[in-house]
């Protein structure tokens, strides 16, 4: 603003550096809608060889779900289907539809994503058209043992319905950021009326319990904590009191089976117990996919960063590394020099 403000000689205000900015990319942009740019840009997208795209609307013929794969997205998901991993990104676009993206891990531990979706908002109906066009264009999803997601994703359930015998299991990432996230709220007291350390430990000691009887424990000393109640091991559970314990009892203890390590020890999810590495895949996706960006430009990005993904995969499992042995004789040192 103050460069501007130099450059003009005006006293300019934030309103008219929004406006500047905005007839900017009106101008980069064309005359086109929005709606007339996405179509060029899936259009497009569609032509290249094995690449898949879809558009489900409403009744109003408003776009509710739009999905995006790659052929060489196929391919990964053919080679590593059993434990897909799915996330949620919010604020992506000037539009507000919902990022949702699927990832596997190849034998290497190398993410990939495997399908992107574009949805308006988590309904059942959104929901069950991105998985529809998921199976449609990946006959192996019937090989699908375990999905890991975060607790946001609306529909638990339906996943478990579409795909079969599928188990679905929480991001323990999540777990942790939501149990922190909760416990800064002010309708518990405060910071100061209760140990939040403790509690995020009992918590934590409880995800990794290898049994029943050992996450019980952790439970009721969670109880001792929140609600000053000792408990011994006969001793049933009694009915919460403290906010926060009510909070957790109705939200998490709930589903325990569903985050807590011991109802993990007879699923194959292959060492997966977290969705948090699909961030790490192409940096932070939420510095680069911006909430002032039309949908038509959150669409052409996306296709961007996975045609350079494809790309900087490929080079990472083709190149030819090397590596120093320092236990060469005189002999060997030569013919490596050759």
């Amino acid at each position: 603003m103050q460069f501007v403000r130099k450059k003009t000689g005006k006293n300019v205000a934030l309103r008219d550096i929004h406006n500047m900015v905005a007839k900017m990319r009106e101008r980069r942009r064309g005359g086109a809608t929005v709606e007339e740019r996405l179509e060029t840009v899936l259009r497009s997208f569609y032509k290249t060889r094995g690449n898949r795209a879809s558009v489900y609307v409403d009744d109003a013929k408003t776009a509710q779900t739009i999905t995006l794969q790659t052929w060489q997205m196929r391919r990964w998901f053919k080679a590593f289907p059993e434990v897909p991993l799915i996330d949620a990104t919010h604020n992506t676009n000037e539009s507000r539809y919902k990022l949702f993206s699927f990832m596997v891990n190849d034998v290497y531990g190398h993410g990939q994503y495997v399908h992107q979706r574009l949805m308006e908002n988590e309904s059942a109906e959104c929901l069950s058209d991105a998985i529809q066009s998921f199976k449609f264009s990946n006959p192996s999803w019937d090989q699908v043992k375990v999905i890991v997601i975060d607790k946001d994703m609306g529909e638990l359930g339906l996943l478990e319905k579409e795909f079969g015998d599928v188990r679905v299991i929480l991001c323990h990432f999540h777990l942790k950021k939501y149990i922190r996230t909760e416990m800064a709220k002010s309708e518990y007291g405060g910071p100061s009326s209760f140990d939040k350390n403790q509690v995020e430990d009992a918590v934590d000691l409880m995800r990794q319990a290898t049994s029943l009887d050992e996450y019980t424990k952790y439970l009721k000393y969670l109880y001792f904590l929140l609600d000053g109640v000792q408990l011994g091991v006969d001793d049933d559970v009694p009915e919460a009191t403290h906010p926060f314990l009510k909070y957790f009892m109705r939200n998490w203890n709930a589903m325990k089976e569903r985050w807590a390590l011991y109802a993990r020890l007879d699923i194959p999810h292959l060492g997966n117990h977290t969705n948090n590495r699909l961030e790490s895949s192409w940096g932070h996706t939420k510095d680069i996919l911006k909430s002032d960006m039309g949908l038509d430009e959150c669409v052409d990005t996306l296709m961007f960063l996975q045609a350079v993904a494809e790309m900087e995969y490929a080079k990472k499992i083709t190149g030819v590394g090397q590596m120093r042995y320092d236990g060469a004789d005189d002999e060997l040192e030569k013919l490596a020099c050759e």
